[in-house]
């Protein structure tokens, strides 16, 4: 089909883990020059609210549909035994972009995707959630909810790419390159066919990782710390007129230490923390504007409806309040202290190591909730507007009759869709491709552009993720938050919220009207308590209607709810196989397994990499050096276990293996790790503590080599350190009957 006449290009710009009170534009301390160009040749709208959380946020976005109603209620690697949290998109929400592409656009989404569930992530599929499928004609990026910015595992539109070659890599600096390219691409075929191009950046998702210029750029600048900053992003926001002037700053969590309670050490290390932070958004912020400039020198920036979006959720407190050196740390529910950070920082290069390679790091949870000036809380929390509430702006010469405004009628996420719909001149569909289409539960905000007095449209919604929810209808806002805070997935904390324990009745409700409180600071619930009555029935009833329920839905496999995800018991691999990403792994954690390879070495010896998955900061390894048969096994890079076979490898065809005995079936169990050459154990060592939930968000699995960051130093220096001999095949065996005698007899002899 030929586009409708006049129809504009569209840039849809998604950054990640951004709040309210971040970019400049909108009072912050990080300098955002390009948001803030389209806002002065655009709009700002200061009321607009996404999920809570990424997944969610992108799925509601692209559809149009409420998160649960669409079966994204949590994070695509959390799926629970509901509906509203299957991580499938129903046939019954075609994406925007496909309408668009059925319409005449060409489409494309270069960045993070972070829809497709984990056991999707692989060459068998099945591919209807990867980016073509969801009406993209060209997908560059990476599937899950990150990546390391220097050492990212890359997909092409339905094959993983890898690893790219060079020291000098930058993903951001990538993606901007990328962007660029495809629409030079798409203007040398058509010189007139309208594109829609889905930017959703992974920064300012951890790790928080810049080249050293951009945070250089803020040294000093947050030394008087996260109470003065947010004091004075609060000012800033009043004398811009993106907060009203009878707006109260909301007070610090007890959970967040006050600024002036911390020795000068630690205020140097968090200070340091926050530079990297501001670097790393300003480096976003740029890359951006290339793309930006790109259309501009194209001669189609007029025509073009910029919407950019500051963060999918507000920003991250998951980082605790010492911060991590690796993010993945506390979201396997490990807890350490700060001597135990700092201890571990300097053995990963020190502070001023912070934002480079070395380390995955992610800010103090204060420096989170100064980043969501002037709100309580931040992501996660979908029960108060610092994990909810967004800057927005929309920059559109050909039709925004009066730049530099303001927009504060109430918008949410599941309302960009229809707006670009309206835009475009494409009405929605009510079946595609035979299938009926549920109703959309957005509004378009199209009105809002010219009428800036003119009343919201979009005046009830209902919020929730983890447990945290609130209902909102008429300027009116009703809110429950979990008794938890959203760094802690400790197992003693989750415990609390077992179906056969938790009450959701005993959670404490507030209740604010926004119209005369816009941070969210004025509680009303016991001065209005049939108002309150009335919104929490409100809710029970949305929860209802959108397949909200049972709440914790997403938790329910810490509860031992679901079947093991996978029945397969054994995996086998070939020597060719690079990549394997996260979620297709074989699941070798909380249980007893065997990794066994048939291999040959040579007269002269053999050298190099068996099977490594991941690298230092979490990860494992079965390699030869100098002959010896290793296996290492890095817990998220704070603890580092090897085993060293007593023997050097004799040449011809063996079986080597690496046998893990766990103490029991559970998550973060401690075993044994013995290594065997055809069958005799040549050595051995524990392995107290493993990885409970997840390796690592970015990184892939490999045999016969160690690609990207290693996942032992001693072969650093030799990466991707190639296995010299021949490997005939590696099999991993996870099955729960995994004794020697067992094992041996299901690989056949191997």
């Amino acid at each position: 089909m030929r586009p409708p006449d006049g129809a504009p290009n569209v840039l849809l710009i998604l950054t990640d883990d951004g709040g309210f009170g971040n970019p400049g534009t909108f009072g912050g301390p990080i300098d955002t020059p390009n948001l803030a160009r389209m806002a002065a040749g655009g709009l700002r709208y200061n009321r607009f609210h996404v999920t809570g959380l990424c997944s969610p946020t992108r799925a509601a976005m692209l559809t149009g549909r409420n998160h649960h109603a669409v079966g994204f209620g949590s994070i695509v690697e959390r799926p629970g035994g509901w509906p509203g949290y299957s991580m499938r998109l129903p046939p019954e929400a075609t994406p925007v972009p496909q309408v668009l592409r059925m319409n005449g656009y060409s489409t494309a989404a270069i960045g993070k995707w972070h829809l497709t569930p984990d056991n999707h992530q692989g060459p068998a599929g099945p591919f209807t959630q990867w980016p073509n499928a969801c009406g993209f004609d060209y997908f560059w990026g990476f599937l899950g909810g990150d990546s390391d910015q220097y050492d990212p595992v890359l997909v092409e539109n339905n094959t993983v790419i890898g690893v790219p070659p060079g020291e000098d890599y930058y993903l951001p600096t990538a993606s901007a390159d990328r962007a660029i390219q495809w629409l030079h691409g798409l203007r040398g075929h058509s010189a007139d066919k309208p594109f829609f191009l889905y930017y959703p950046t992974g920064c300012s998702h951890a790790p928080h990782q810049v080249p050293e210029e951009w945070s250089e750029k803020y040294r000093g600048r947050f030394d008087e710390g996260w109470d003065v900053c947010r004091q004075r992003t609060f000012a800033r926001q009043k004398e811009l007129g993106v907060i009203p002037p009878d707006a109260q700053l909301t007070p610090r969590s007890p959970e967040l230490p006050a600024w002036d309670s911390l020795p000068p050490d630690r205020q140097q290390f968090f200070a340091r923390q926050m530079e990297v932070y501001a670097g790393y958004n300003e480096s976003n912020d740029h890359e951006i504007g290339r793309v930006l400039s790109a259309i501009e020198e194209m001669g189609e920036l007029d025509n073009t409806v910029v919407i950019y979006i500051w963060g999918d959720n507000g920003t991250s407190l998951e980082g605790t309040p010492t911060g991590t050196f690796n993010e993945l740390v506390p979201l396997n529910g490990i807890t350490l202290t700060y001597e135990e950070q700092a201890k571990l920082i300097e053995s990963y290069g020190g502070v001023d190591a912070w934002g480079g390679p070395t380390m995955r790091p992610h800010y103090s949870a204060a420096w989170a909730w100064a980043g969501n000036t002037p709100f309580q809380w931040g992501k996660q929390i979908a029960s108060h507007l610092g994990g909810t509430r967004n800057p927005m702006v929309v920059h559109w010469p050909a039709g925004i009759q009066e730049p530099g405004g303001l927009r504060s009628q109430f918008t949410h996420c599941t309302d960009i869709g229809p707006t670009i719909l309206e835009i475009a001149g494409i009405p929605q569909p009510q079946t595609v491709n035979g299938t009926p289409q549920m109703p959309v539960h957005g509004t378009s905000f199209a009105y809002s552009l010219n009428e800036p007095q003119a009343a919201e449209r979009h005046s009830q919604q209902y919020f929730e993720m983890f447990g945290n929810r609130a209902m909102y209808k008429d300027g009116w806002w009703a809110a429950a938050r979990l008794d938890r805070a959203p760094w802690d997935f400790t197992p003693a904390t989750l415990a609390r919220f077992a179906p056969d324990v938790w009450d959701p009745d005993s959670d404490r409700w507030e209740l604010y009207y926004l119209p005369d409180d816009f941070s969210q600071a004025d509680d009303l619930a016991a001065r209005y308590p049939d108002k309150l009555a009335e919104l929490q029935d409100l809710f029970w009833a949305e929860a209802r209607e959108y397949q909200v329920l049972p709440l914790l839905g997403s938790f329910s496999v810490y509860y031992g709810f679901l079947p093991p995800a996978r029945a397969q018991t054994t995996f086998t691999y070939y020597a060719d196989v690079r990549n394997v990403l996260p979620g297709t792994m074989p699941p070798v954690l909380g249980r007893s397994y065997t990794i066994s390879a048939d291999v040959e070495v040579p007269a002269t010896g053999a050298a190099g990499v068996i099977v490594a998955a991941f690298d230092y900061l979490g990860g494992f390894a079965l390699y030869v050096e100098e002959g010896i048969l290793k296996h290492t096994y890095s817990m998220l890079g704070v603890t580092t276990y090897t085993q060293v076979s007593s023997t050097t490898l004799p040449a011809g065809r063996l079986s080597v293996a690496m046998e893990f005995v766990a103490d029991a079936a559970k998550p973060g169990t401690g075993g044994t790790a013995t290594l065997l050459v055809d069958g005799r154990a040549v050595g051995s060592g524990r392995i107290e503590h493993t990885v409970p939930q997840r390796f690592s968000f970015s990184g892939g699995m490999d045999i016969g080599r160690d690609n990207g960051e290693p996942v032992s130093r001693s072969y650093a220096e030799d990466s991707p350190f190639p296995f010299t001999g021949t490997i005939h095949k590696v099999v991993f065996d996870v099955h729960p009957d995994n004794s020697a005698e067992k094992r041996r007899a299901r690989a056949g002899g191997l």
